[in-house]
């Protein structure tokens, strides 16, 4: 049977996927799609480590359904483009935030505080996603999706909500190609072809403006060193199970999954934003730096962009805040377990008190781990260096 696989190409794909198992953990295994943009064929495919059974070497790994995590981020910029809610150079606030019941975290558990929409992408934050979720909306969002050739795949029963900013559901290598396709090509969605014939006529899904804006925004150097003009953006599911990368340039879609076939995680134990934790930067991204260097040159111009007007969660910056817990927060007593004050602005160093007694803590930071003695209402208490005090009544049940 004959294929859009082009020979050369597929042989250097095979040979670095194999080097690049040599260096995964046991038992990991990883898989590769190159997609040509414009005719949608494609142009490499690895499956995972052929023949390895302790990889997984029989399954077809660019069809396995996993978490995309962040790597999804880029089309969900886009259509807020698309819906003028932001714009690259918007100022977004990276701060704690709650959505009714839902409390997202970024990976490092940090917060940026005041960045623009571009970095805000850049830097895969969690919050201003989540954000922007919530002003489009999450059925607008899957329906977009869908529309693109990459419908969410949700558990039994489960509606769409704003976990699928990040990455919340189930999806193929082979879908997120087509996706990162999308952008490629100004807007405009196409299935994928492994077997030559015509190319099925695109149908236009986002708008084109909105689509180069998010390609720009992701043009951006490799970390460790690579071809310069590549739109990219990595992807982490929950608990280090799957590590990804995903890029394109004028002429190529490039997609990388690294992990395990059982989806198991590729290191036990390993925490979100921890060192311990497998992620779509450190696993994944190096080798599709290293895929772009087997390709002709087609470098993206990338996007200059300058802080603009003050958009979604612009509260000011400077001034002492308690971030949590919250005024009137319920906090449950989880035996020795601690709840953490956190606080923003303010001149450092920060103290922390509960009702008036010192909370021991790094003069540096934020935050402090406060061990509540039992039941009861306590009041916290921040101060900074010049005075200023926030203050929050809550009740430990």
């Amino acid at each position: 049977m004959r294929t859009t696989l082009y020979l050369p190409l597929q042989r250097a794909a095979e040979g670095l996927a194999a080097a690049a198992l040599r260096g995964l953990p046991e038992r990991a295994s990883v898989a590769i799609i190159i997609v040509e943009s414009a005719t949608r064929e494609v142009r490499a495919l690895v499956g995972g480590a052929f023949g390895d059974g302790d990889r997984g070497g029989w399954i077809d790994l660019t069809r396995a359904v996993r978490s995309p995590g962040s790597a999804l981020k880029p089309f969900l910029y886009a259509l807020a483009f698309e819906a003028g809610i932001a714009a690259p150079e918007t100022l977004l606030a990276d701060l704690p935030r709650r959505f009714g019941g839902y409390a997202p975290e970024n990976f490092d558990r940090g917060f940026a505080g005041r960045v623009t929409v571009a970095d805000a992408l850049r830097q895969s934050l969690n919050l201003p996603a989540v954000a922007l979720l919530s002003e489009l909306g999450p059925i607008r969002y899957a329906s977009a999706l869908k529309a693109a050739g990459l419908p969410p795949r949700l558990p039994r029963g489960a509606d769409a909500a704003l976990p699928l900013a990040l990455g919340g559901f189930g999806t193929t290598l082979r879908e997120m190609a087509g996706l990162y396709a999308v952008l490629a090509n100004e807007g405009q969605a196409a299935a994928l072809r492994v077997t030559p014939g015509p190319l099925a006529t695109p149908q236009r899904v986002l708008d084109r403006r909105a689509a180069a804006l998010a390609a720009g925004v992701l043009v951006q150097p490799f970390p460790a060193g690579g071809p310069p003009g590549i739109a990219w953006k990595t992807g982490t599911s929950w608990g280090g199970r799957d590590a990804w990368a995903m890029g394109f340039d004028g002429r190529h879609v490039v997609g990388v999954w690294v992990g395990r076939p059982d989806g198991t995680p590729l290191i036990p134990g390993g925490e979100a934003g921890t060192a311990g934790t497998a992620t779509g930067l450190r696993s994944a991204l190096p080798l599709l730096a290293r895929l772009y260097e087997r390709l002709p040159p087609a470098p993206r111009a990338p996007l200059a962009v300058r802080a603009g007007p003050v958009a979604i969660g612009s509260e000011p910056l400077d001034r002492l805040r308690l971030l949590f817990p919250p005024p009137g927060a319920v906090l449950a007593a989880e035996g020795a377990g601690h709840v953490t004050l956190r606080a923003a602005g303010g001149r450092r160093p920060l103290t922390f008190l509960v009702d008036g007694t010192p909370v021991p803590a790094e003069p540096a930071r934020r935050e402090a781990a406060w061990i509540p003695p039992g039941p009861g209402f306590y009041r916290l208490t921040v101060l900074d260096a010049a005075g200023a005090a926030a203050r929050a009544e809550v009740r430990v049940r």
